[in-house]
């Protein structure tokens, strides 16, 4: 449980209170947009994956909420979907009380160079496009477009059929 409040804290209370700190200054300008980063995993929920996964699908019903409140006022939200951007997220994550070091590091490693693909200068280049449009959701990647579709599409059983890629994956860890 410590470890789960630590993750929300950082990864949903934050916005929150960022929100609470900024939004009045916000609602005082003519435009200004809100924009905060959920997940893929805010689409999609993995097994082994369910603190982050709440936390990243809080933020994104905070945001769709948020977004309804703020309608006809001058602030507009923008909640961010990124699939597999190539970045130190998965090697510099805080390993779980429970888990050996050395196995996490060397499959956060792997997951690294198999699942993290898209640039980070393309992914920034689709977020400043959106927001430059006010949009209301952004997919970031084609793994993210992907599994929404296919999340939207079979709510209820996309799991199954993830989840043998995600046990393929896993069996190529080792």
């Amino acid at each position: 449980m410590e470890e789960f409040r630590w993750l929300l804290e950082i990864n949903f209370f934050a916005v929150v209170a960022l929100t609470d700190a900024f939004l009045p200054i916000l609602l005082r300008q003519e435009q200004a947009q809100i924009v905060n980063v959920s997940s893929l995993f805010g689409i999609i929920a993995p097994a082994e994956q369910t603190a982050y996964s709440a936390s990243k699908f809080a933020v994104r019903g905070f945001s769709e909420a948020l977004r309804h409140e703020l309608e006809g006022s001058p602030v507009g939200v923008t909640v961010v979907h990124p699939g597999g951007v190539r970045t130190a997220i998965a090697t510099s994550a805080r390993v779980a009380a429970a888990a050996d070091p050395e196995e996490a590091a060397a499959s956060a490693a792997k997951f690294t160079r198999r699942a993290l693909r898209l640039s980070p200068e393309k992914a920034a280049a689709t977020l400043v496009r959106a927001i430059e449009r006010r949009r209301k959701r952004v997919l970031i990647g084609t793994d993210a477009r992907v599994l929404d579709l296919l999340q939207r599409a079979a709510p209820e059983r996309y799991w199954s059929g993830l989840r043998r890629r995600f046990e393929r994956f896993r069996a190529e860890e080792g």
